[in-house]
């Protein structure tokens, strides 16, 4: 095959110009960090750096969920504690009320501080986080007990508020009040015995502990499933944080470049690519001019 100067010419440059994109690539993968920037860097590794980016920021939103759990959670803690004092008050009241010695006056001062008592338990119930309230289940857009003097929940066929904290995995963040105070038609309900123990003081007659401690322990078990929901939803947190380390670390090894291998490879190419325009530069030079001399 008559090998032509046009020939040679092309071929030069052919080659220089995969010289150069080759010294391109690797200059821009020093220069960001990464190993991809196309998808025909490597289709493979594409795939897998964007598989593991979706599951970095679906975990993202579970940790979103996470942090939103805990805050409600830590908030109907607070508040039960909260309760629970309060009623250790009410109880002291009751006992001193069923031992007789207080005058009709004593009585009167006591029963007030009862009804002070229930009020308090009341906004304690009607508390809110983030504007929305606390222990009114998924209607968080409207209190539980709206009305002072009337106990009565203001909504029904209530669901406790959850979030999805993991792939299938939900948590309930709130409580309910008919968990927390009982059915509003039950003697036993909470409302009702704090009402008839104010009614009792009154009137001068016994007041009945039973229903009391009931109610009290009531509000113990509740804020006891509370804290063990929180050290479960503190274990999935802790395992989403562990989840991500991993991945990114996965991301890691399929994007990012090994810089000493990159910087050896960048001044190879260097080489490569200097040679190729010295070599081009003395194959294209000779012209007419240079033939005849």
């Amino acid at each position: 095959m008559r090998v032509t100067q046009q020939m040679l010419n092309q071929n030069s440059i052919r080659n220089m110009s995969q010289n150069l994109s080759r010294f391109e690539k690797i200059n821009n993968q020093v220069a960001s960090g990464k190993l991809l920037h196309r998808p025909s860097d490597d289709p493979n590794g594409v795939s897998k750096a964007m598989n593991l980016k979706s599951t970095l920021a679906t975990n993202a939103q579970f940790e979103r969920n996470t942090g939103e759990a805990k805050l409600w959670m830590d908030e109907t803690g607070q508040n039960i504690d909260s309760m629970v004092n309060a009623m250790q008050r009410v109880r002291e009241i009751a006992v001193q009320g069923n031992n007789g010695t207080y005058s009709e006056l004593d009585q009167t001062a006591m029963a007030a501080e009862i009804e002070e008592l229930t009020e308090h338990m009341r906004q304690l119930a009607n508390a809110k986080v983030n504007g929305k309230s606390l222990f009114n289940g998924q209607k968080t857009g409207e209190l539980p007990f709206p009305e002072k003097g009337d106990m009565t929940p203001s909504s029904a066929d209530l669901v406790a508020k959850t979030f999805t904290i993991g792939e299938g995995i939900s948590i309930q963040s709130s409580v309910l009040p008919e968990q927390l105070f009982g059915a509003s038609a039950d003697a036993a309900n909470l409302f009702n015995t704090l009402e008839s123990m104010s009614a009792n003081l009154k009137a001068g007659t016994a007041i009945d502990l039973e229903k009391m401690d009931a109610g009290i322990d009531r509000l113990l078990t509740v804020g006891a499933e509370n804290g063990a929901r929180q050290n479960r939803l503190e274990a999935v947190e802790n395992r989403l944080l562990a989840s991500n380390l991993e991945i990114k670390s996965m991301l890691s090894r399929v994007e990012d470049i090994d810089y000493a291998e990159a910087v050896i490879k960048l001044k190879s190419e260097e080489s490569i690519y200097q040679a190729s325009l010295a070599a081009t530069s003395k194959i294209i030079q000779p012209s007419l001019m240079d033939f005849l001399r």
